[in-house]
């Protein structure tokens, strides 16, 4: 989708701007969509721009780049993905200004003139055109610098993971990728008390880290095959799993051969192939302890990030009662099934449950989460 937007960057209008975004979040086939349906106009346009500069930010370091002559794929290097990051942050300190407050050199949404001359000096920053959108809503809206560039931290930690030695420092990805989209939208739904009050802060956060967190687990198998192990390895260790066995069992079919090929190779030692397989039974009992400990956590942030739901604007509730509901019943699917998220399925809700959810959210009097 980012190279879509990079060839149709050359009109800086906010109309244009606002087009491309309604399109990138269409293109994208989010979950979040039919959610972004039950707002008031303004705030459904609102969170259809947030989430295309989010998406395009996720995006920007695991969409190859193209061969300006032939239009065949790049790929691109570890020091190219952290090129780029530095120039999607430069572009929007000039577009925003930093977080220290300086504003940017932007006047305001329709200033193409200003957007033109950022776009002379970063060359083949496509997302640019995402931003007088962006510059729209965060200036209607009010919504606070800080969270849209600690979303580029937290990406930025994926160019070259490093796993994560404790908890506490997965809670710090989660807040840097997961509770910064959060504090930004709720910018944009509304607050009944001060958006920093402590209240706020102590539901977003751990509706960050809930949400955050489910996407994890569900996605080990995928996250592995791209060299991330997410959770903390103080845990791991606490499991009696090395990196390498967990890796292995995650992923399942690799797992599977494991236990037997032994078989097969040994011609005369059951006494040894039947050692060796209670040894893996052991493993996968260690494994599946780890799994219950991580949905069991998730669990208790999901609890405390329920009054998150009373502190928001009565007309954005119901979105966020959608988008609530549809995590947590993919955390209830994984909680009834622990290993189910290691077998190559994906785990996913199914149409007539999401149908279900909407239509509750929709029409229904919707009182409380759950």
């Amino acid at each position: 989708m980012n190279d879509q937007i990079e060839r149709m960057a050359t009109d800086f209008s906010l109309s244009h701007s606002i087009r491309i975004c309604r399109q990138l979040t269409e293109l994208s086939h989010s979950n979040f969509a039919p959610a972004f349906a039950l707002l008031p106009p303004d705030k459904r346009l609102a969170m259809q721009i947030l989430y295309a500069y989010t998406r395009f930010t996720d995006d920007l370091i695991d969409l190859p780049d193209f061969d300006p002559h032939t239009g065949q794929e790049i790929p691109i290097s570890v020091r190219r993905k952290k090129q780029k990051m530095n120039q999607w942050a430069a572009v929007l300190e000039a577009v925003l200004g930093n977080i220290g407050g300086e504003n940017g050199r932007v006047a305001d949404a329709n200033d193409i003139k200003t957007f033109q001359q950022i776009a002379h000096e970063f060359p083949n920053c496509g997302g640019l055109v995402l931003l007088p959108a962006l510059k729209m809503i965060v200036d209607t809206f009010g919504i606070p610098r800080e969270p849209l560039f600690h979303l580029l931290d937290g990406i930025e930690q994926d160019i070259d993971p490093k796993p994560f030695e404790t908890f506490d420092d997965c809670v710090e990805y989660c807040h840097q990728v997961a509770t910064s989209v959060g504090f930004a939208s709720l910018a944009v739904w509304g607050t009944n008390v001060p958006l920093f009050s402590d209240n706020v802060i102590r539901a977003a956060k751990a509706c960050g880290v809930a949400f955050q967190w489910t996407n994890i687990i569900r996605d080990l198998l995928e996250d592995y095959k791209q060299g991330r192990i997410y959770l903390p390895q103080s845990e791991l260790q606490r499991f009696g799993l090395t990196p390498n066995q967990f890796g292995s069992l995650v992923n399942r079919s690799e797992w599977n051969a494991q236990k037997i090929m032994p078989k097969q190779l040994d011609a005369n030692g059951k006494f040894e192939f039947k050692h060796y397989v209670e040894e893996m039974e052991h493993q996968e009992e260690k494994f599946a302890k780890l799994i219950l400990h991580e949905l069991n956590r998730c669990e208790v942030y999901y609890e405390n990030s329920v009054p998150l739901y009373n502190l928001i604007h009565r007309n954005s509730r119901r979105m966020f009662g959608l988008m609530w509901n549809r995590y947590y019943a993919l955390f209830r699917m994984m909680k009834r099934h622990p290993l189910l998220m290691t077998t190559g399925a994906r785990v996913r809700l199914s149409d007539c449950r999401k149908a279900r959810l909407y239509f509750h959210w929709r029409f229904m009097p919707c009182l409380r989460l759950k």
